[in-house]
């Protein structure tokens, strides 16, 4: 570093201060370059170094403020200037910044992609890339080759393919962003896959730099929560959700990855572990709160979302309201699922007409998804004549052979029959005059709706269409002749001979019929056919097939007779019910049981306590209750014990017809 021609004071500072800088002792380097400034307040090299020592030390506040009180630092540190405002998120400002160079040099132009990918604007950061990578031979390759595979990712996220392929997949940054790429595009098996090659490199890539144990988990915990998000779109939620607890118990550094994992997590409980997931939930709100830079507006749209979806599931209308009114500031352009759950709203209220007002707000982009919402409110409050209505002017806006289809099951639920085949004739005069790619389908569900309402005739015209589109579709022609021996034997005959011949006219006479009865083995081990011995095969004229004949003559001779009954009778017509249960037979009858009035006339011999005589018996039972007769009123039936005291009969609880007194057991004590 230059030393300006001062004092000895200065120069000694500044020898001190480039010692500290070549050290790396930043925060001493700033106290000598406060120092100098002190002494000498215009000091540029000065201002300069202490900018640059701001910056590493991250603090790039006071980098920005010292930068902007001098005009001329303004000028010549416009970098410094631009990554300062990135580094505070001041993302417009920093873009500003740059396009003020009148020549950029490669540290320009890749802070410039940077701050694109930052805004989201994902195809000028594309070609920015494209240009850096084929005009710039440095040893930073390998991590423009990383940054252009996230961008592409990005832009398949968002629905942009891109006809770049991955030239190598060496690293786990890598195989990490093909992974998202292919999750953009839907290959969720082969995403998973990526992911776990990735897991794998990381793993190995930082087990050879050295780092600790603790280290490798926190890197590895951004590609598990992506692991997780890639076995839940294929359905295996249970496993997703052993990956997302993993994450969230190892506690991860990045708070913005803690926060998709607790949403994920959130989603997968459902209707189920309705406080986690508000605990969950919330720790996702207030972490968005908080670094709302490290998410990007599809993610934060998404949890958003998922906070007013949760609101409207466990019954906080008037929360959900507000969460709903808070998200259409943010994002006036509107979201779908936003308008679905607003119309839920004022349909659960009993306000069709304000939840159908809702749905016909949407945009053009989501005008089906809103028509087929609006659809179903109607049918839920069987209004059908406007649901028949409203899915006509669908149809004309919107042709899905499901509208068409769900149109006639409709106007055939109503009787309107006619209306119905009309719709289908209109369609298939359209389809033959355009000749569109669903022609096939309409055809084939045409004549499965005429041959149900019983018009073979119209089913096999359809037929008949279908197979002229291609002549050599078997089934087709198959269906026809059926259809057609139903009213035109003659022309079923005829079609019949365009079939192609059944494989087994070519060659019957080469079938083995006894290897076909021997393989009978679905209809048991009774009805196969057994083989010759374990000797092997013999001849028909060797003299060994003799002796099998033999033998099975031999064991038919030596058949068991069939076993009668002792008391069979061949003239006499057996019992059809002899294979019934006796109970449910129709001549059982049960057994009688024994009056109970019979039973308490026995004499019992045995009855009175022990000891006691036969004046002692008849005078216990001239005053045994249970042997006086029940009188009409069914309150004084109800007999007391002798140890406790009777009910008077103006409290007592009739009892219901037909519902005798039950007997009380009799104790075993003496």
């Amino acid at each position: 570093m230059a030393v300006p021609k001062t004092d000895v004071n200065l120069t000694a500072l500044y020898s001190e201060l480039n010692k500290f800088g070549k050290n790396g002792d930043y925060n001493r380097a700033i106290k000598v370059a406060k120092k100098i400034l002190q002494e000498a307040p215009d000091e540029v090299n000065a201002q300069h170094c202490l900018v640059v020592c701001y910056v590493q030390e991250s603090d790039f506040k006071n980098g920005l403020s010292t930068i902007n009180k001098n005009a001329a630092l303004s000028d010549s540190m416009m970098f410094e200037k631009a990554y300062c405002l990135y580094r505070l998120n001041r993302t417009q400002e920093s873009l500003a910044v740059l396009n003020k160079e009148n020549n950029p040099e490669v540290k320009h132009k890749e802070l410039k992609a940077q701050v694109l990918y930052r805004m989201e604007r994902f195809v000028e950061c594309l070609e920015l890339y494209k240009d850096l990578i084929k005009n710039t031979q440095d040893d930073y390759e390998a991590e423009r080759e990383t940054n252009l595979s996230a961008v592409v990712a990005s832009l398949s996220l968002e629905g942009t393919k891109t006809s770049l392929p991955m030239s190598r997949d060496d690293s786990y940054e890598l195989s990490y962003n093909e992974s998202i790429r292919l999750l953009g595009e839907g290959k969720n098996a082969e995403a998973e896959a990526q992911l776990r090659k990735a897991e794998t490199l990381c793993r190995k890539s930082l087990e050879e730099d050295g780092a600790t144990e603790e280290e490798i988990e926190d890197e590895l915990a951004l590609i598990r929560v992506q692991l997780g998000y890639a076995t839940q779109l294929q359905g295996r939620t249970s496993e997703s959700q052993q990956m997302y607890q993993m994450v969230l118990k190892q506690k991860p550094s990045d708070v913005a990855l803690s926060a998709i994992a607790s949403n994920n997590s959130a989603v997968i409980n459902g209707a189920q572990n309705i406080f986690d997931s508000r605990r969950k939930l919330k720790m996702t709100r207030s972490t968005v709160e908080e670094n709302e830079a490290k998410f990007t507006t599809r993610q934060k749209q998404a949890l958003a979302v998922n906070q007013c979806l949760f609101l409207g599931a466990t019954s906080q209308a008037e929360q959900c309201r507000k969460a709903i009114e808070e998200l259409k500031k943010d994002y006036p352009e509107g979201i779908i699922e936003v308008l679905l759950l607003q119309a839920t709203l004022e349909f659960k209220a009993n306000r069709l007409e304000e939840a159908l007002a809702t749905l016909a707000s949407s945009k053009s982009d989501s005008a089906l998804t809103a028509g087929l919402a609006a659809l179903q409110l109607l049918l839920e409050k069987r209004e059908f004549d406007r649901a028949i209505t409203h899915l006509e002017q669908l149809l004309k806006q919107h042709f899905r052979l499901g509208l068409l289809g769900s149109l006639v099951s409709l106007h055939s639920a109503r009787g309107q029959r006619d209306k119905a085949i009309s719709l289908v004739n209109e369609a298939l005069d359209k389809f033959n005059k355009t000749k569109a790619d669903n022609q096939v389908k309409l055809l084939r569900q045409a004549a499965a709706f005429h041959l149900k309402g019983g018009e073979p005739e119209k089913a096999a015209a359809c037929l008949e269409q279908l197979w002229k589109l291609d002549s050599n579709d078997t089934a087709t022609l198959a269906r026809l002749v059926l259809l057609y021996s139903q009213f035109d034997p003659a022309t079923a005959q005829k079609k019949s001979q365009q079939l192609p011949p059944l494989a087994l006219d070519a060659g019957v006479g080469a079938l083995d019929v006894d290897a076909l009865e021997s393989a009978t083995w679905a209809l048991g081990l009774k009805h196969a056919r057994k083989g010759p011995p374990t000797g092997g095969p013999t001849s028909p004229g060797s003299t060994g097939s003799k002796k099998l004949d033999e033998k099975a003559l031999a064991k038919k001779k030596l058949k068991k007779r069939k076993k009668l009954p002792k008391r069979y009778d061949p003239k006499v017509t057996p019992d059809p019910e002899r294979w019934l249960p006796r109970r449910e037979r129709s001549t059982y009858r049960p057994k009688k049981q024994r009056d109970r009035r019979y039973r308490d006339a026995r004499p019992d011999v045995g009855k009175g306590t022990q000891g006691s005589s036969a004046a002692m018996q008849e005078a216990e039972n001239k005053f045994d209750m249970s042997n006086v007769k029940a009188s009409a009123k069914p309150a004084a039936a109800a007999a007391s014990s002798p140890t406790t005291k009777s009910i008077p009969a103006a409290t007592s609880q009739r009892s219901k017809p037909g519902q005798g007194q039950k007997k009380k057991k009799r104790s075993g004590k003496f």
